[in-house]
């Protein structure tokens, strides 16, 4: 696949440039928060007295300080949240993040900027309730639900075919649940996954995904990373899950996790992943639980 029908597909705003900032591709997404078609744009420079940036002070970012031309003078990747220009005159508030790449199409230098909406602050408890509602939500957890993670480990798998983009999955099963359900009630069982789930929130990367894969089954999607840095990750979660205290009532409960992780490698299928780190997780419970195990490093 293209690596720009990829982007295409993304949920935020999109555009590449060329070494002399010159648009050579422009997504649906930009399209809808900008206001400008890809035909209009492609071609064009993004310092054209076009999107005209802005910060918060009002310099013209395009012209002073530009994150996207520090990503080509210098090979950085930068962050910041900007002022755009609409095409129909307002200013919008977006996120925006930059970062080089070499295109595999002519082995040429590129850059990449990615940018979203950035929400009004006063907005946000709205947005966020919105978003429970909405269908990539879990209600019991505010994790993400199955299909939301299913979605994003296709999205990972085909990033892994076009920019070789590591990742791997942590599978994660709340140990002796049931006791719990059986001995404390059920409204018991749903203040441990809450709270567990919100550990785990608290504690992933900016851009790595938890969810809720079903029952007491969570799964952690980790990007960018190696075996290593993977099961540091997985520890990390085990260690803080194991002490974290649950309050239910008059009651203090205490729960482990086990942990099972896999790498994501050429030709493996997001399916067989799952299975290899489902298959750690019960390796981990039958050496006694309260543990990780990984795959082999290939």
């Amino acid at each position: 696949m293209d690596y720009r029908e990829l982007l295409g597909e993304l949920f935020e705003g999109a555009y590449i440039v060329d070494d002399e900032r010159k648009i050579i591709f422009w997504n649906s997404e930009a399209e809808r928060i900008t206001g400008y078609s890809a035909e209009e744009m492609i071609g064009k420079r993004c310092y054209e007295n076009i999107l005209r940036h802005v910060d918060d002070k009002g310099h013209q970012l395009c012209h002073e300080g530009c994150p996207l031309l520090d990503t080509i003078e210098h090979g950085r990747t930068n962050r910041a949240q900007v002022y755009l220009h609409h095409r129909e005159g307002y200013r919008v508030p977006v996120l925006v993040k930059t970062m080089p790449f070499v295109d595999p199409l002519d082995d040429k230098p590129k850059a990449l900027e990615i940018f979203t909406d950035a929400p009004d602050p006063k907005s946000v408890k709205q947005k966020y309730k919105q978003l429970q509602k909405s269908s990539v939500i879990d209600t019991l957890t505010g994790t993400y639900n199955r299909s939301f993670l299913e979605y994003q480990l296709d999205l990972c798998q085909r990033e892994y075919g076009v920019f070789q983009t590591s990742f791997a999955v942590l599978f994660i099963d709340i140990d002796r649940f049931k006791h719990v359900n059986d001995t404390h009630g059920h409204a018991a069982g749903d203040a441990v996954l809450r709270t567990i789930a919100k550990t785990m929130q608290a504690n992933v990367r900016k851009d790595d995904i938890v969810g809720r894969w079903g029952g007491e089954e969570f799964i952690i999607i980790l990007r960018h990373v190696d075996h290593m840095d993977a099961r540091m990750v997985a520890e990390k979660h085990r260690m803080l899950i194991k002490d974290t205290h649950v309050s239910h009532g008059q009651q203090t409960l205490q729960v482990t996790v086990s942990i099972g992780g896999a790498m994501y490698r050429e030709g493996l299928g997001v399916e067989k992943l799952i299975e290899i780190a489902d298959g750690n997780m019960y390796t981990a419970k039958k050496q006694g639980r309260n543990r990780v195990v990984m795959d082999n490093p290939m």
